[in-house]
């Protein structure tokens, strides 16, 4: 899916204004990185939600003396941009959507943003996309970490029934606690670490043993791999708080990544 045109990265980024009659769409419409393959056509897209540390801003240097953001947060905000930039030179329309800034927040670790807040922000963000002349409508595609993992499945469970051109569903390294259901037709993707302390993976495989037809479920569940596994600047193991761990793992990384590209062609 890779184009030969040169590439550009579109990236729009405002504060929250919570002006009178603003909508959770105008947020969206407000706080987001989009990043583009090429000014010539609409291509399949991806909503991408981050998870708790949020996303590196413009000025990521600066951001390194901020005494509210960990060594963690720095490594997960900066990987979100990251991976919307290798999504991007595949071919995919990305649009990461800050939906810490919507809220008014730098991280939301220590409080997290409720999981049906982040369902609705995703639901507004697919009507937004839509509309936009560089998406494919009929190609769209939904991706959240951590967090934004567990905000993608509260999608799943309620409003995505509203959702029109929705392909599949990729959830990395979610917080699956407090879900039940998974049985709609659309393909999900779960990608999950097995020495995983944070977003601990059997909550997430018993979520998808209770679904009594799960055709459509696929689960890949890397040994030995901790929570940001992914994080290609992280090391192998970095203590993140109330004895919790995250790390990088090469071989889960690189399988993690071809495990969504093969997805996501085959969800086309």
């Amino acid at each position: 899916m890779k184009h030969a045109c040169a590439l550009i990265a579109v990236l729009l980024l405002s504060s929250p204004s919570f002006s009178s009659g603003q909508t959770l769409r105008d947020l969206v419409a407000e706080n987001h990185y989009s990043y583009i393959p090429s000014d010539q056509g609409n291509f399949p897209t991806l909503i991408a939600i981050p998870g708790c540390s949020g996303i590196s801003s413009d000025n990521p240097t600066a951001e390194e003396s901020n005494p509210q953001l960990s060594e963690g947060d720095l490594l997960f905000r900066r990987h979100y941009r990251y991976m919307a930039e290798k999504l991007k030179a595949e071919g995919f329309v990305v649009l990461l959507v800050n939906i810490h800034a919507a809220e008014g927040v730098l991280t939301a670790c220590a409080d997290p943003i409720d999981g049906e807040r982040m369902a609705e922000y995703i639901n507004e963000a697919v009507a937004w996309a839509i509309e936009l002349p560089y998406v494919d409508p009929d190609k769209l595609h939904i991706i959240g970490w951590s967090m934004g993992g567990r905000g993608v499945l509260k999608w799943l469970d309620g409003p995505r029934s509203e959702a029109t051109g929705v392909r599949s569903a990729i959830a990395v390294y979610p917080q699956c606690r407090g879900h039940t259901t998974l049985t709609i037709p659309m393909p999900i993707l779960m990608l999950l670490g097995g020495s995983d302390d944070i977003a601990i993976p059997s909550v997430c495989e018993e979520l998808v043993d209770s679904v009594p037809i799960k055709q459509h479920i696929t689960v890949e569940n890397y040994p030995g791999a901790r929570h940001g596994f992914d994080v290609q600047d992280a090391p192998p193991m970095l203590e993140s708080g109330n004895g919790k761990t995250v790390g990088y793992q090469k071989e889960a990384a690189e399988a993690s990544w071809v495990a969504i590209l093969q997805f996501l062609t085959m969800s086309e």
